[in-house]
């Protein structure tokens, strides 16, 4: 995006929400939530499943008979297990909620090292216990997940023994919350988003249950402008600390990225069918430049994201690639700030919420 652009961009975001000139019906929320329950988040959570089964098969079969080509379908298979993850990584209500599960699923960021001093900790010992089903769903939640999986197929040489057990403990412990997390929502938790406001649910209207979407939504640019692109790129290439991307030992950090701009599109955009964000916009808020602009900014963003052509661990230090991971930088938080106060405006729903708090 030129910089003229830009800045207007940004000059439009910090500008006082609109509001509808009319009260908007409770029905328009309530078509929202479900178009968004049943062609976004249901459809994103059984691609989680799926892949997550094919991680914990592929584990298994590498695990009772090592082999150079199953340590490759291995590998495949994680990659195609965080593709689905990153693609859900930003609903972070419902039933991920519970049970800690979206920690466990993947504890990131990680500005302690937590994950590699107890998964160190876990293989010293080599104790099976801690690895049996019931312990190690009930343990750490630093080692449950893909940051710790992929340290175990990326750190050093392919996991044996001790190690390759707890490999297995890792994806069949993600494959059962996987199951567990789309069961949930296609039974009660559909039907709590449904009933929003009703007397006796979980929200007191169906408008709140609309900004747990938007958060979802808001959040999956938040991550990336603010931990994936800043915490890596530093205040220079010199200053650049590739090692705090996510998944950098797997080479993912980028394609990571990708994966969110993209979910947020299809979040905004709608996708399977069904209506997103932007036709509530248009043509509930009748806001149809606002909509314009939305759909600009996120094609722009993209496109900037899958310009860069080197690993993020290279590119935060490589004078071209860098260029444009500033540049990308810069349109996710100025998408950012658009969705924090125009989107709230067009929508009806209250600012000061923290997307990431406690994270």
């Amino acid at each position: 995006m030129p910089v003229l652009a830009m800045l207007a961009l940004a000059a439009m975001a910090a500008l006082p929400a609109a509001r509808p000139a009319q009260a908007i019906d409770a029905g328009a929320y309530r078509q929202l939530n479900a178009d968004l329950v049943e062609h976004h988040v249901i459809p994103r959570y059984a691609a989680l499943e799926t892949a997550m089964a094919g991680l914990d098969k592929a584990a298994r079969a590498y695990c009772g008979a090592p082999s150079n080509a199953g340590f490759a379908a291995l590998r495949t298979a994680y990659g195609e297990a965080a593709d689905a993850w990153q693609g859900v990584q930003h609903i972070r209500f419902g039933p991920v909620d519970l049970f800690m599960r979206l920690q466990r699923f993947a504890m990131w960021p990680d500005t302690r090292n937590t994950v590699g001093r107890q998964l160190g900790e876990m293989l010293k010992s080599g104790d099976r216990e801690r690895i049996s089903q019931h312990a190690f769903e009930t343990g750490s939640v630093a080692v449950q997940g893909l940051p710790a999986l992929e340290r175990l197929l990326y750190d050093d040489a392919p996991p044996a023994g001790f190690a390759c057990e707890t490999v297995t403990a890792i994806s069949g412990n993600m494959a059962g919350m996987a199951t567990d997390v789309l069961r949930a929502w296609r039974g009660d938790y559909a039907q709590t988003v449904a009933r929003a406001g009703e007397a006796g649910t979980h929200y007191q209207s169906a408008s709140e249950a609309t900004l747990d979407l938007f958060k979802s939504l808001h959040t999956a640019v938040e991550l990336v402008a603010d931990h994936k692109l800043a915490r890596p790129l530093g205040g220079s290439a010199k200053e650049a600390k590739p090692q705090l991307g996510e998944s950098w030992r797997s080479g993912r950090s980028m394609e990571n990225i990708r994966v969110n701009l993209r979910a947020a599109e299809a979040l905004y955009l709608g996708e399977g069918g069904g209506q997103g964000f932007g036709h509530f916009v248009r043509d509930v808020a009748g806001d149809r430049k606002l909509d314009d602009l939305f759909r600009r900014a996120f094609k722009q963003t993209i496109a900037t994201a899958d310009s860069v052509s080197l690993p993020l661990k290279e590119a935060v230090k490589d004078k071209a690639e860098r260029v444009k991971l500033l540049q990308l930088a810069k349109e996710t938080v100025a998408l950012k700030q658009l969705l924090a106060t125009r989107l709230t405006g067009a929508l009806d729903i209250p600012l000061g919420f923290n997307a990431l708090d406690g994270d």
